[in-house]
Parts: C-alpha cells; structure tokens; sequence
C-alpha cells in the first residue's frame, strides 16, 4: 500500500503531521487571517482530495492550511473569508433569493456532519435555518435512499464547500445532498441523475476527470453526457485547478462551467474587482475540448469545439471564503477555502435566484443572451496557449472567466420565449432519427429515440438545422417563433452511404491468438464494438469518405492499447489488427518475468537471506529493518513490508548499509540498478547513497546520492550500470546516514536485469452457468488439473478466460462454492484460443407449507409436517434451526449519534508510547441517556481486554491500562454491582481472544511481553480460582475475531506485531486439547465483530492496517466453507460486539477506514440477511472489552496517546447468549437432512404447550430458519402456535394512566389471591394482563409506580372471558 504523490508542500505538512503525531510534539498555532499571503510567507494551500485514478473524479477544493480554526459560532471576531454577505455584495444578490426553489449538490462519499455543520454556518452569517427537520435539507444515497456510502474525510471537505456556497448565494433555497458510492465515474453520474430525480432543477458538480493534452476521453459525448444532459435543469461543473487544459463534466456541452477569479475588495462603485486567478496554488482550467461540439450559443472563432469556460466566480484560496467543516481533512471547524469548488456551487446558487429553468432549454445558454449583465473580467491569464483568448482574459468572451461573473441574476433566466418542436426522420424510410443535433439561435438539442426535438427559444426570427450520424445536413430558414407561442417543424434528412470496416484482432507479441478486445471510434455515437472473444473478429459500418480514427483495447491484461487510423472509401474494407503486449508490465497472457540477478521484495519482516545490515552506529540504533515496528506503512511505491532505515522514529543518530549479495551479471549486457523509494531528509541532517561494487566489494562507486534535497514517495529510480557489465560479483550497498532526521524507505531492488519471457501453451475461454437456472455463475475457479496454477475466474455473466501452459487433453475443474464441482477434458490447442463451457450443478429447496400455525388445548401437544423438495440437479443439504419470534429488536434512539475524528491504530497501542493518564473523560465520549444503563466503572482503565459472562456475571481478563500490559482477571457480579479481583493469569496479553467453553474461560492470542502475539493458552477455572495453561495456539494472533460453537473456539485473522490483517483461521478443541485449523477468511481481517448464531460463525468489519472492511461473512462448519453476507452500515472494527437473541451485535468502534470513532451500532439478523440500527452507546470508544449482555467493558476515545477508560454500560435485554437457538416449544424430528436430486423428505414439527416456559394463554411465534449448502436462499418457515386457555380460566387486565392522561409504563402491578401471588409490569402502552383460574377470586390488585400513590382494587374474574380494570395513579404530594 503506498500513499498517492503530492506536492512538495503538501509532503512537509505530512512529515510534520507524522513527527506531531509519534513524538507528540506540540502542534503550530493557526496564523491569524489573512489576505492573499506575503512572498515572504508563502501560504499552505492543500487540496482536500487526492489525485484521481483514471476512471474516477477527483474534487476541486483548495484549503489554506495557515488560516481558519475554531469551533462553533464566533461571536468576537468573525471567521477568515469572505462570508455569506460579503459574496452577495460582490455578485449583487439579495439577501432573500432561492425561495420556492431546490437545489442539488452532488459529491463522493459522506459526510455525517453535513447537516450540523451547514447549522453553523448559516447561523454564523444570519442565514435562516436549514434543516432535515423542516424539509429544507435532505441527504440521499445515489439510489434516493439513507444507505449512505462509506465516510470520506476529504471529500466532507467538499461537502461543506458546496452547502455552505449555495446557502450564501441563495438563502431561502432547498438543499438536497446525493452522495455517490465513491468517486468512480459510474457512481458520480448515477449521483447526478438522481439528483434530478430528486426534483433540483439546479445541480451544482464541483469535481472532474483531469485531462492533459491529447488524453481528454472520447467516451464522454457517448456514455458520459447522457447524465448531464438534462433540459430544464441548470447544471454547473468547474473548472478545474490546473490552469489551461480541460476537464470533464466541465466539457460537457450540457453544463454551465464555471471558471475561477480572485476577488478583492477595492473603492470602485462596485466595491470588488476579479481579476483571473493564477498563482502556485493554481488556476482556473479553460481550453477547448477534442470531442464536446460546439454549442449553438458559443460564437468564439478560435475553438471549432465546446469552449470552457462559460463563467466565472471567486475561486483563489488567497482571497478564498469560509467554510465550516468538523469532518474534513483537519476537521478543525471554520477555515478558508478556494478553487473553482466555490465558483460552482455560487453559479448553481445563482441560478437558483434567476428562477425555475424553462422546460427543454440548457440553462448553460442563457447568460450569452444577457452578456450585459455579467462583471466582465478583462485581465489576468491561467498559462499560456496557441489561440490567446482561451487562456488570457479580455474584453468579451475568454476561457478563464468565460462572459464573465454575475452582477446580479438577471444574466442566468431567460427572457421572453416560444416552443419549437417537431421529429426528425430518415428521408428514405421514414425512421425516425434518435441522436440528432437540432441548432436554432443560440440553443441547441438532441432528439429522443423517435426522433423528437423541442427547443425552447427566445421569441423572433431563426434559422433551423439538422445534423445527424450518417446522413446530409438539413435546414428551415425564417422559422418565426412568437413569445408563448409553440410551433412545430419536422425535418427529414438523407442517409450518407455506408461502407463496412471488418477483420480480426489478434495478439501482436508473438502467440497469434485471437483476443477480445474493445474498439471505439472517434466521433462514431453508440458505444464501443466488441470483437468475438473466441475468434477475434469484429465489423464497422460506416459512413464513407471520412478517415476514422479508432483505439483498440485488449480485456485481457498486459496489452497496449492501440490507435490506429482507418480510411474509408466506397469499398468495403478488410483490415486485420496486431495488438502488441507491454513489455514492461509483463502481465499478459503466456507472458512471464524473469529476473537476472538479484530482486528482492523483503516481503518478510526479517533481514533477507543472502543480504547483510551493516551498523557504525551505537548498538541502540535501529539500523535497517523490515518490520514496520512504527506503522509507517510502504510509501514506496511498493506494496507490503519494505526495508526502512528510520532516524525520526528512534530520534538517534543512524549510520546503517543495507548490502545485497553478490550475483553473477557475467552474461548480461546492460545491467541496472532499479528500486523503489521514499527518501526524506527532515528535521535533522541524512543522506542517501547507492553505492556498487563489480569486484565483490573490493572497489565501491556512488551511482546515486541524495541529501538535503527529498525524494517524495512513490518513486521509481533506475541507474544503468555500463561497468558491472559482464561482472561476475557485483554487490549493491544502500548506505543512510542521519542525526533525528526522517527516513529512507525501499522496495522492490532489481539489481542485473529483467526480461519478458513468452511461455508456450494456450488461451481457454468459457461460461460457466447454473445448471438449474442457465444464468452465469460468478466467481467460479476454472482450473488445469495437472497445472493447478493454470486457472480463471468468472465474471459475474459467467465468462471466463485462463492461460494453459499444458497443451492437449488435460483434465479441468470448475468449482464454486454451493455448487458440485465439474471435471472435464479440455482439449487444448497450441497457440489458439479453446471454447470449454461447463454448467454447474447445484441443489435447490423449496419448503412446503410456508407458514404453520396450530392451534392447541391447554397443555395439549400437537404435531405438524414439514415437507423438503430438493428441485435441483445435485444432492442438498437442509439444517433446521428453531428462531425465537416476538423479539422486538431495540432500534435507534439512545446517545446522540458521534463521529469523532481522532488517530487510530490497529497494532499494540502499548508500542507507541505510555498513554497520560486522563482525568476525566474527553467531551465525546461523555454518558447520555438509557437505554444504554452505566454500570459500575472497572477497577482500572482498561482496554483490549477480553470479557465474556457466565453464570450470570461478567469475566474480564488481561489488557492494557494506559501504562502496561496487565493479566488481572475480575468479575462483576449484577446482583451486587461490584466488581471483584480474582486470580491473576500467568501472561500479560493485549487484545487476546478466548471466551468460555463448558465451565472454563479459555484465553489464546494477544501482545505479549515482547510485543510479539503470544502462542501461550491459558484456562481459568472459576469454581477453584486458578489458572492452567493449556496446548500452544501454533499461530497467535492479537486483535483476531473469536467466537466458541459446539465446544470449541474459533480464532480468526488478527495481527502480528507490525501489520494487521490474517485469513487463517484456528480452532480450538478442549476435549482433546488440540488446535486445527479450518477454513482461510475470504479476505485479510483484524478487529472483526464475530459471535456464533445457529450453529454458525458470523463475522462483520474489522480492519488491515490499511483500509476498513464493512463486509459479513458466515461459517458452516458442516461445509469448512465462508459464505459472504449482506455488508454492514459502515466499516466498524475494534467494536463492542457479541451474539444474543439470534443476532450479530456491533456496538462503537473505529469507523471511516480509522480517521474517526462513533457510538453508533448495528444488528444483523441472519434469517432476513439484513441490518437494522441499534441504540446509539452512551460512551464513544474503540477496542474495549465486550460480551452477550451487551456489556461493554472499557475502551479507549482515541488512539495514540490517551489514557483507556473503566467506563462500562450494558444494552439491556440482550441476555440470549446461546450459539444455537432454541424454542421450548419446538422440536424436530430431524434438524439436518441430506435430499437428492428431485427428492424430498418430510419433517415432523411437535407444538409443546406443557414445557415450562409456557405459562399463558396466547399466541407464541417461532420460525425454522432453513439453512442449505445450495446457492439459493430458502425463506424461513414461520410456525406459530396458539394456546387456548383452561375451560376454567379467566383473564384480568387493564391500562394504568396518570391523572394527567399519560401512559404509566414499567409500573408495578401486584395480584394477591387466597392461593398466589403476581406481580407484573405495565408495558410500553400502560397495560398489563394475566390469565388465571376463575378459583382464585376474589382477587385483589395493587397498582403502583414511583413518584405515584398506590391504588388497591378488587375484582372478580369471570370464565373465558376478559374483566378489565384500569388505574389512575395520583402523583405523590
């Protein structure tokens, strides 16, 4: 894992933040606001979001790092930035535009704080409030719902950006959120038209695709713009921050771009000037797009295509504006931001104040009809280019501002107008034309997929013309068009003749095969073509005369693209295409790297085999190591462990070689020297030498050097190497000196050289389908027999692909899990591409009745038939497992709901340093409300430690304090409220795992003393208090998943002492005192929630050292096999977690891939495969202790330097802790058979109303969760049973009210007979009830509630039939 490349700037604010962070050195203060900043004292200006990758968006927003701070309302002196008022004053807004209307803003990810923090900032500037509660904010997902994406401190930079600029714009307006999934393009563009579904008729999109030179992506004008391309809605896009070039959706030719000024106050009548913003910090981007036509209403001669920009508002971070944000990058509060992220959401705004849109017209081109009434900016450039005025401002239109920035909003409606419509068909058949460009005036349209068009149009004269693909332009001259009126004109256009481009592409390298390959052409509408994946073959139809050009993409890897030009004339074409393999990824098909020489990868924590680490330093320096002991993680370049020469983290003087073993280059001609790196010189003097000796070390020669001048990660060097040429001892030497400077980090040393090797065989190409239902199966591993390493993966339709290095017939497998798996021969042929489908048998279980209800005499058994067919083509396997019903699940409410930013960590938390001890506990994380009920505090702060119940109390062992490790064990007993000190363990651990098994407390796992997981297992035995250590766990692990089902304990992933994320999984018998190990986890996990539910493992979230995991997973240890489940909510790991009342419980945690802590939880129920909220915790901690209750025992509210907490609280009600589930009143006659194909087998269900737990009439629902080995979901069975009362049975029962009408839940209601006595409480609607034989009257009942007086009534109950008695309770004087 590496970080993405920054500036220079951006860089030493990350070294700084990570010295601030592991030294715990103070923090600079915030410099005072500012103007645009002194040369002297250049400003920190950041963007908040990354470089995107390609495919994806990246937002525009800049932040000064050196101004802003502060939380909340600033009452003494107003934040850094132009405010709300001061950005009307210079665009001549009024203070109460936007009524009536709603607008949209669309981003990645979410942001939780969105709709506090824009509360703040509207009170900030006296802008009316805003909120979910009265309609006028709403936050959705890109589907319209509240399944909000992954958290995303970035890019909730941009979110409070963009709220916070339209609210400033206009007041009154609606705001409506979409958040996209992620910032990939397939997302954003489902965002963007959701949010006209939504009903915005104005969409303000302040990020883009950046492109460069000849790189800006034909596929926008055939994929992209349908999602911008909405008449009737303003939409608006910047422009980007890189100065001259284009972006894309900016390009578009369906949105309003929105260019970048830096705004000043000055003493003109105006009392602001703009001038085009550029300086270090970036510039507006404008140009001329390759692709985008030029709309109707740009008139500029120096761009044949759409010209960007179209306008223009404040967008320099050095006369930014403020912004409010807690959950950005810093989180810090108010700050000042810049980019043409501000102008968007102004221009949106402004819109918004024009008015509502007129249907069928692009908003983009009304301010070219009102250019008067636009600031026209006249000065200032963002680069240089060819055609002046697309980079440098002047009189009129230029590409920076584009017409110029609002001087009001009359510039952005549109005036007086008529309706033009009509359809556009083909001459020749009367085919109607979807896809035609209609141009009249200064507006412009495309026609539906029957050829129709509407255009609205400023009321007069014009002429109308018709372009369409493939056919002669037409036109209607003097088409008057009156104001309101609608006139219709239909146009028929003549087809151009065609010709056809066919042949077949091929593998260029040297194999010959066909390949599957995309083909897109230039300026060509409706997609890409497909070449046949089996043969290669592919064909165009086109209009002839024209030279196209097209670009070739193999779906295999390791291919280049192609480009290649193809001209067209009156003849068909025949043209085979050639595509050659990159070399130098060497990932193709048949293709494999060979190293000459020395590569090494130091994927292992230890010094590699063969290389020497060399010290002429004190002993305590640490020299070069590969174990990450910091977490600095790779920022190379590479991916997994490094070697790393540290001089910050130890603050000691290092002189430290890393030297390679000798290799024998005596055969290679053009040797080199190549690695990945990271090289930085902070805080203190270092240097950086490679040196290389041809002699065995005898002779050394510096070939690279580097000392106060860094080396930012991920970075790449290659050092040719002419006098090791023919050597045959050549050594490498990395040689880093540093007095508590930063460090030097390598990866990936390739010392001789690397080739791409062809490697015979053959491509093998398929589907694999359900044999049951036909459709393509995913995720099946087709595989050779005989080269296990030959194999594939289908993609979701079922296709596939694989390399064979074995030729001939071979024997192959195709398996997935719920399917049986096939073998079968495949003959493969040399060089060539061989079709092999295989259809995947499976079972498939259909339950007859779906619901049983029966109805049952007092203490009178009955019994029900449950039939099982297996419809399917492969035996399946049923397991019955009885679910409790009438468990209403508690949901929401609690706490307020919290996201605290803080720095978080997966690894020992005791490796960094001693915690400060805190005296109380950080405002955060301080208790709210019930229904989460405090208990007594642990003795100790305490984290890490492992907690389970038993017996009705709560164990919890080991953990860590804030000062050491401790292997303390206490127990809370709840009748009591105490705590008590038992016998300490013979380890100290942190994070270990374990839980009870039978009557002992089994703990495995957890840092150790070393800082290593400690193999040592430990049983505690608590009916004679003492401890014996059982068989070594063979590979421990800290921070794992553990869950104990049918007598033994399951561990599952965790972390070793540098890095988190494992997939074994380890079981633990104590019958025989043994570990096995089971199943691998489908992905690497730490810190997951797990607990077993019916008889089976469920897992959820957890964390690597990297990234979050929000995924479910289940295992069947009849199958050894991990199914995976629907996702939680969020990315939860180092949760309070645990499995009670048939559901998976995932409490607080660390959240937001670690940038952040929350209170919030979650419950899975297995049956539905759903998620549902639970009560907000009052406490906001992570890695605390947790057990069936749910109790949660401890935790710590940050993740370096501050102390654990003895904070301990439970969620009531959750005190069914059993791992298989179980109904009193329901058996089975059998709870797992095996069907076969077109079989079934019946199963008899007993309905017990004599079992202890039934000590009332009335109605008991259960459910058969039906759990198979299939592929196929087979619906619970409901089975409900009721239970008539006694032929002599009465029932009394009644409302208990207070005087003042409210309900009395929880009260007290007390039955006294001659015989018995009762007692009761009212639930959550007052009531109360309770059968009884008539021959207990008379009864007397006592009604009570704290803070009332009691009241005593008697009554008589009757038989069969209900007497009612109600309670109004006095509150007491």
């Amino acid at each position: 894992m590496h970080l993405p490349r920054r500036t220079h700037t951006r860089t030493w604010a990350l070294v700084a933040a990570v010295a601030i962070a592991l030294l715990g050195l103070p923090a600079p203060a915030q410099s005072a606001p500012s103007a645009p900043s002194d040369p002297a004292n250049p400003a920190d200006v950041q963007p908040v979001c990354d470089t995107a990758q390609v495919g994806h968006v990246t937002c525009f927003a800049l932040r000064r790092a050196d101004v802003g701070g502060g939380q909340g309302l600033q009452r003494a002196l107003a934040p850094a930035g132009f405010g709300a008022d001061d950005l009307r004053s210079a665009y001549g807004l009024p203070p109460d535009g936007g009524a009536g209307q709603t607008v949209a803003i669309v981003d990645a990810y979410d942001d939780p704080n969105a709709e506090a923090d824009l509360a703040v900032y509207r009170a900030q500037f006296g802008l009316p409030a805003c909120t979910s509660a009265d309609g006028c904010f709403r936050k959705v997902d890109q589907r319209g719902g509240t399944g909000y994406p992954n958290r995303d401190s970035a890019w909730a930079g941009e979110i409070s950006l963009d709220l916070d600029m339209v609210s400033a714009a206009a007041p009154l307006a609606h705001l409506v959120l979409v958040e996209a999934d992620s910032n990939r393009n397939e997302d954003m563009l489902a965002a963007v038209d959701q949010a006209v579904a939504q009903g915005a008729k104005f969409v303000s999109n302040s990020y883009g695709e950046v492109y460069t030179g000849s790189d800006e992506d034909p596929s926008e004008t055939t994929d992209l713009d349908a999602h911008y391309n909405h008449p009737g809605v303003a939409m608006v896009a910047a422009s980007g921050d890189r100065g001259f070039g284009v972006v894309y959706p900016a390009a578009s030719q369906f949105v309003t771009a929105a260019g970048g000024t830096s705004l000043v106050r000055d003493d003109s009548v105006r009392g602001f000037s703009e001038t085009v913003w550029n300086n270090a910090y970036g510039a507006p981007g404008s140009g001329c797009s390759a692709f985008e036509p030029k709309p109707a209403f740009q008139n500029d001669t120096g761009c044949d295509m759409r010209a960007i920009a179209d306008v223009a508002a404040v967008s320099d971070p050095l006369t930014g504006v403020a912004v409010y944000d807690t959950y950005g990058v810093e989180g810090f509060g108010w700050g000042v931001f810049g980019g043409t992220s501000v102008a968007a959401p102004i221009i949106a705004g402004v819109y918004a104040v024009a008015g509502t849109p007129a249907p069928n017209t692009y908003p983009n081109s009304y301010p070219y009809a009102h250019r008067t009434a636009l600031n026209d900016v006249t000065s200032g450039n963002n680069g240089s280019c060819t055609t002046s005025y697309l980079c440098t401002a002047g009189a009129g239109y230029d590409g920076p501002t584009g017409l110029g920035t609002p001087a009001g909003p009359e510039a952005f409606a549109i005036g007086p107008h008529g309706t033009l419509t009509g359809t556009v068909t083909d001459s020749a058949t009367g085919t109607p034309i979807g896809g035609a460009a209609v141009r009249a005036g200064g507006s412009s349209t495309i026609t539906d997929a029957q050829g129709r068009y509407t255009l609205v149009l400023p009321a007069g004269t014009d002429d109308v013309t018709v372009d369409a693909y493939g056919y002669t332009g037409a036109n209607a001259s003097g088409v008057i068009i009156a104001d309101g009126a609608t006139i219709t004109r239909d146009i028929a256009l003549d087809p151009l003749p065609r010709s056809t481009i066919s042949g077949t592409v091929t593998d260029g390298s040297g194999h010959g095969w066909p390949l599957s390959a995309k083909i897109t052409v230039d300026g060509v509408p409706g997609g890409p073509v497909f070449t046949d994946p089996y043969t290669g073959r592919y064909s165009l139809a086109l209009p002839r005369g024209r030279t196209y050009t097209a670009h070739v993409t193999a779906n295999y890897p390791g291919y280049q693209p192609v480009d290649l030009s193809l001209p067209l004339g009156s003849d068909d074409v025949h043209r085979d295409l050639s595509v050659p393999i990159d070399a130098a990824d060497c990932t193709a098909p048949g293709w494999t790297t060979h190293y000459a020489g020395v590569h090494e990868t130091f994927d292992s924590t230890d010094t590699p085999a063969g290389w020497t680490v060399g010290y002429a330093t004190p002993p305590e320096a640490d020299g070069w190591h590969f174990d990450d002991p910091k977490t600095y993680r790779n920022r190379s370049g590479g991916t997994g462990h490094f070697a790393m020469a540290d001089s910050l983290g130890n603050l000691k003087r290092e002189d430290t070689t890393l030297t390679s073993p000798e290799t024998d280059l005596s055969g290679v001609d053009d040797p080199a020297l190549s690695f990945d790196t990271e090289y930085l010189p902070y805080f203190g003097p270092s240097t950086a030498d490679v040196e290389v000796s041809a002699d065995g070390g005898t002779t050394w020669a510096d070939v690279w050097h580097h000392d106060t001048d860094a080396l930012a990660g991920p970075a790449h060097v290659d050092i040719p190497l002419p006098g090791a040429a023919h050597a045959a001892r050549v050594v490498a030497r990395f040689h880093y000196t540093a007095t508590t400077a930063t460090w030097w980090q390598l990866d990936n040393v390739l010392l001789g050289t690397r080739s791409c090797d062809k490697v015979g065989g053959g491509l093998v190409l398929g589907r694999v389908t359900d044999a049951n239902t036909g459709a393509g199966v995913g995720g099946a591993t087709v595989a050779s027999v005989d080269v296990p390493a030959d194999k594939g993966t289908s993609a979701g339709d079922g296709s596939y692909w694989m390399f064979s290095s074995a030729t001939g017939g071979h024997p192959f497998t195709a398996a997935r899990r719920a399917y049986s798996t096939v073998t079968h021969t495949v003959n493969v042929a040399a060089e060539s591409i061989t079709r092999s489908d295989v259809a995947l048998p499976a079972g498939r279980v259909a339950a007859s009745p779906a619901t049983i209800g029966k109805t049952v005499a007092w203490a009178t058994p009955t019994t029900a038939k449950l039939t099982l067919t297996n419809t399917g083509t492969a035996p399946a396997t049923v397991s019955l497992a009885e679910q409790p019903g009438n468990f209403q699940l508690l949901a929401r409410g609690g706490a307020a709901p919290q996201v605290v930013k803080t720095k978080v960590t997966p690894l020992a938390l005791s490796a960094t340093a001693s915690a400060k001890p805190a005296t109380a506990a950080p405002a955060d994380v301080n208790p709210s409300a019930a229904p989460w009920t405090s208990i007594a505090d642990y003795p100790v702060p305490i984290q890490d430690n492992l907690v389970d119940v038993f017996g009705g109390k709560v164990y919890s062992a080991y953990g860590w304090d804030g000062t050491a490790y401790v292997a303390d064990l206490y127990v809370y007993d709840p009748d009591t409220g105490t705590w008590t000190k038992q016998a300490r363990a013979a380890d100290i651990r942190e994070a270990p795992v374990g839980g009870f098994i039978a009557d002992r407390l089994y703990a495995t796992g957890g840092w150790g003393a070393d800082r290593q997981p400690d193999p040592k297992t430990e049983a505690y035995d608590p009916d004679t208090n003492t401890w014996t250590t059982v068989a070594d766990n063979p590979q421990p692990a800290a921070g794992a998943g553990s869950a104990t089902l049918k007598s033994r304990l399951y561990v599952i992933g965790g972390c070793n002492r540098s890095s988190c994320g494992r997939t074994d999984v380890h079981v633990y018998d104590p019958a025989t005192d043994s570990w096995t190990t089971a199943a691998d986890y489908p992905e690497p996990i730490s810190w997951p929630s797990c607990g077993a539910l019916a008889g089976k493992v469920y897992c959820a979230g957890g964390t690597t050292t990297d990234a979050g995991v929000a995924h479910t997973y289940v295992y069947d240890p009849a199958t050894n096999a991990w199914t995976q489940r629907a996702s939680m909510p969020a990315d939860l790991w180092a949760s309070a977690h645990a499995a009670a009342n048939g559901r998976l419980l995932v409490s607080g945690g660390a959240i937001d891939d670690g940038v952040a802590i929350t209170n919030q939880g979650y419950a899975y129920d297995p049956a539905a495969d759903t998620w549902t909220s639970l009560p907000n915790s009052n406490d906001t901690l992570y890695r605390g202790g947790s057990a069936c209750g749910l109790y949660r025992i401890g935790g710590v509210p940050a993740g370096l330097f501050v102390a654990p907490l003895p904070r301990s609280e439970v969620l009531p009600g959750f005190t069914d802790c059993a791992p298989v589930a179980d109904v009193p009143w329901l058996s089975e006659s059998a709870t797992q058979v095996t069907i076969r194909p077109g079989g079934h087998t019946t199963v008899t269900l007993t309905l017990d109303p004599t079992v202890a737990s039934i000590t009332q009439p009335g109605t008991y629902p259960a459910s058969l969760v039906l759990t198979t080995d299939t592929p196929y979901q087979t619906p619970p069975v409901d089975v409900t049973m009721t239970v008539k009362p006694p032929a002599t049975w009465g029932k009394i029962a009644g409302t208990l009210t207070s005087t003042d009408g409210r309900l009395l839940t929880g009260a007290t209601v007390q039955i006294e007979t001659w015989a018995n006595s009762y007692t009761l409480r009212t639930d959550k609607t007052g009531q109360y009830a309770l059968w009884l034989d008539v021959r207990n009257n008379p009864l007397q009942v006592i009604a009570a509630k704290d803070g009332y007086q009691p009241q005593v009534k008697t009554a008589k109950i009757t038989r069969a039939t209900t007497t009612t008695l109600d309670f109004t309770l006095k509150p007491t004087p």
